[in-house]
């Protein structure tokens, strides 16, 4: 009967072991996603001469133009954004 308890524990261990491992490598698989929205959001800073909260506010009041690129930067804060939300998530899952 113990045998089968260490055989449950073992598992349990090594199911915990898998979970922290692929939770830990998708927070880090997010830090690298977030450096690379951030150069991007820092090349439409340097492009329109304007931090991304400025041009997200503007933009979403419609005060500019449909633009292309306004677009794009729009989508990279979104899911800059979102990822940040998801990171912290999983940091409190880690807790």
């Amino acid at each position: 009967m113990g045998l089968d308890v260490d055989k449950i524990n073992n598992t349990e261990q090594m199911v915990k072991r898998i979970v922290l491992k692929t939770l830990l490598a998708k927070v880090e698989e997010i830090n690298r996603t977030v450096e690379d929205l951030k150069k991007s959001l820092g090349y439409f800073e340097k492009k329109y001469g304007m931090a991304t909260e400025t041009f997200y506010q503007e933009f979403i009041q419609g005060i500019l133009d449909d633009n292309m690129d306004f677009f794009e930067w729009k989508a990279t804060k979104d899911m800059l954004d979102e990822l940040k939300i998801e990171k912290e998530a999983l940091l409190g899952v880690l807790k």
